[in-house]
């Protein structure tokens, strides 16, 4: 097998967004965007989404979000919605100046991408209608544990169809023990596994994810501490066929701790993208043949309907396991990232074949898009802006699909000097292995 990667620059990294001008949209300003769209899902793809949005779609007055954790819970942000104003020559065809509103919920992460979908259920979103709503961070009251499965948000919510889907997987993915099972019928309404994969979708990029491991506790030490597994073992802790780290063998052989320290495995919930692409690749989950069982989940009431949920309760936890995409690591400094067999995981380790825990996140866009503008805007979107090499939103979890949709990514190999020549520090990796579309699918290389 070869070893390709591509690199690529573009000037703006995540995050390093700079006002040049006047100030963006007010939040009233956005509450009358003259065109909008409304995303749910993936967490992990949300600061793609914002990114794209203020590097091609809104001009330099720069980008106005607004963001509404749980009052009563942790800041998880996961209500946004992202305004500007349209900049001209925009790919989405808005007129210039014109103020546009993109709403994105992760809150449920990947089950509001799919599920309200295909059930044609509306779910909550910002509500920006109401004066007491129209600032930067609305008030919108509940926790994930306690409303997630009956979306029973208060405060500056109202209820609104999905017009754009987003999940880590193929939504034919979710089916059980990967089926939101715990949520409410009645308000997210229900699917079958064919319902699932009949959606229309399209892939937009890949996802790197990985073990976030507390290792307070092993080897009677503190947190910082190298992890290095074997697939097989992580298998196992995800079966609960090992419950201390003592017992746990390393990819090299010997065991994970020398002193006793109990395994606590924080799992997201039943339905979540992260947990069924950890469930696919570990356990072969749904894949055919013989199953060896599904993540185990003593107590599904203590699951996290976020990553910043698990990730914050594996931080607090001494010997606690949990999965989540790359880009989280260093966000919890009492978690450390683990090897799998010997390879840390990396956007350029994905590329090389050498680290193949990744999975191609996928739109599903609604028959109808009723919101003004939101038809061209979600177009814009999966046809290409995410997915092409020059407007691919950097991020550390993110890869390029070679040829997507329109892109300019051909799977060619590049000099080693090449991909440390970078522009405004930012290197996309372009991924020449691919799943077609199958979470099932050993990764193939293209041409």
């Amino acid at each position: 097998m070869r070893n390709l990667k591509i690199a690529a620059a573009v000037t703006l990294a995540l995050g390093s967004i700079t006002v040049a001008h006047a100030a963006g949209p007010t939040p009233t300003q956005c509450a009358s965007a003259t065109a909008l769209l409304y995303v749910a899902g993936s967490s992990a793809a949300q600061p793609s989404f914002a990114t794209a949005l203020a590097n091609d779609l809104f001009d330099t007055n720069g980008e106005t979000v607004i963001s509404a954790p749980a009052v009563t819970g942790s800041a998880n942000g996961n209500f946004r919605a992202y305004c500007g104003f349209a900049k001209a020559g925009n790919g989405a065809s808005i007129a210039t100046g014109a103020v546009t509103l993109v709403h994105y919920r992760a809150e449920g992460g990947s089950v509001v991408g799919a599920l309200p979908l295909a059930s044609k259920k509306n779910i909550k979103f910002l509500d920006l209608s109401q004066a007491s709503c129209q600032v930067t961070n609305p008030s919108v009251v509940g926790l994930s544990v306690n409303v997630g499965t009956t979306d029973g948000w208060t405060g500056c919510v109202t209820t609104h169809a999905v017009e754009l889907g987003v999940t880590d997987v193929e939504p034919g993915q979710f089916a059980t023990p990967n089926y939101p099972s715990a949520y409410s019928t009645t308000v997210f309404g229900s699917a079958t596994t064919a319902q699932l994969a009949a959606l229309p979708s399209t892939a937009l990029f890949q996802q790197v994810f990985g073990l976030f491991v507390n290792t307070s506790g092993i080897n009677g030490g503190a947190t910082g501490q190298a992890i290095d597994l074997s697939r097989e073992s992580a298998a196992n802790i995800l079966l609960g066929n090992y419950v201390n780290w003592s017992s746990v063998p390393t990819s090299a052989g010997g065991a994970v701790s020398s002193t006793s320290q109990a395994i606590t495995l924080v799992n997201r919930e039943a339905g979540s993208g992260t947990r069924t692409g950890a469930s696919v690749y570990f356990l072969g989950t749904n894949c055919g043949g013989l199953v060896p069982g599904a993540i185990v989940d003593p107590t599904p009431a203590n699951d996290g309907y976020a990553t910043g949920d698990v990730l914050a309760t594996a931080a607090t936890t001494p010997g606690a396991i949990t999965y989540a995409s790359i880009d989280n690591n260093g966000k919890q400094a009492n978690l450390t990232m683990a090897s799998l067999s010997g390879v840390l995981p990396s956007n350029l380790a994905a590329t090389s074949g050498a680290y193949d825990w990744w999975y191609e996140a996928t739109a599903q866009t609604a028959t109808t898009i009723a919101s003004p503008g939101g038809s061209a805007i979600a177009t814009w979107l999966t046809s290409g802006e995410l997915s092409a090499l020059a407007t691919a939103p950097h991020a550390k979890d993110i890869l390029v699909i070679p040829n997507l949709n329109g892109g300019n990514a051909p799977g060619v190999p590049v000099t080693a000097a090449a991909t440390s020549s970078v522009v405004g520090g930012v290197t996309i990796y372009v991924n020449p292995f691919t799943r077609s579309g199958s979470s099932c699918s050993v990764p193939v290389e293209q041409n």
